[in-house]
C-alpha cells in the first residue's frame, strides 16, 4: 500500500524508497549476520544512511547472472573491479550492495562498500550521473566503476554465496513494482479513489 501511495504521487519517490527498504535493507536483512544487521539497518531505517543496490551491469542488464564485476580476497580485504548501470542512490549512497563474482570460486557473492570517515566513498568508486531519461528523471540512476575498491572482510554478507542469494533478494521485492504500476495507474485514471474509463 505504501508502494501504491507513493506512487500515485511520484514514481521517483517509490523507486527511491524500494531501493533503500527493498533491495538494499533487504539485502542485509536477508544475507548478512546479526552483527552486520546491528551495524546498518537501524541507521538505515531511520535514514541516518542511504542505501544502493548494485547488481545490473553496462553489459548485463535482465541477463545479470552473467555478472562480470570481480571480487577477489587480499588477506583481510576483498578487492572489487567491475562497473555497474542504472544503480539508484549510488552516486551519494553511504551504503551500497555490490554483487560480484569471487576469482576463486566463481560464484556471485555481496560486498557491502561504506564511505570512508570523511563521508566520500572509498579510493576507486567513481561515479557518472546518467542524463537525458523519459521518466524517473528524480531518481539519480549512475554509471559505477570500480577500480580496485578495498572492502574489509567483515563487509562480506556471509548469506549471499551465489546468485540464487541475490534472486532472492530480488524475489522478496518484485511485488512493489506491480504495486508502483497500479499507483500510476490510479494516478493517470485522475481519481485518487475510483477508476474512470480510459479516454478513447
Amino acid at each position: 500500500m505504501v508502494a501504491l501511495e507513493m506512487s500515485r504521487g511520484d514514481g521517483s519517490i517509490n523507486t527511491f524508497i524500494g531501493v533503500q527498504s527493498g533491495l538494499a535493507m533487504g539485502s542485509i536483512a536477508l544475507l548478512g549476520s546479526e552483527e552486520q544487521k546491528r551495524r546498518w539497518l537501524p541507521a538505515m531505517a531511520a535514514l541516518r544512511l542511504v542505501g544502493a543496490f548494485a547488481l545490473t551491469e553496462p553489459e548485463h542488464g535482465s541477463d545479470s547472472v552473467r555478472l562480470e564485476t570481480t571480487g577477489r580476497r587480499d588477506g583481510g580485504s576483498w578487492v572489487l573491479n567491475g562497473a555497474k548501470r542504472w544503480i539508484g542512490n549510488a552516486s551519494f549512497a553511504d551504503v551500497v550492495v555490490v554483487w560480484a563474482r569471487d576469482v576463486a570460486d566463481g560464484q556471485v557473492k555481496a560486498f557491502v562498500v561504506e564511505k570512508v570517515a570523511t563521508g566520500a566513498h572509498p579510493d576507486g568508486y567513481e561515479t557518472e550521473l546518467i542524463t537525458g531519461k523519459i521518466g524517473k528523471r528524480a531518481v539519480w540512476q549512475p554509471d559505477v566503476v570500480l577500480r580496485d575498491v578495498r572492502v574489509r572482510a567483515e563487509n562480506w554478507l556471509e548469506g549471499g554465496r551465489s546468485f540464487r542469494d541475490a534472486t532472492r533478494v530480488l524475489t522478496a521485492t518484485r511485488a512493489g513494482a506491480a504495486w508502483e504500476s497500479l499507483g500510476h495507474a490510479i494516478a493517470r485514471a485522475g481519481s485518487p479513489g475510483r477508476w474512470r474509463r480510459w479516454p478513447r
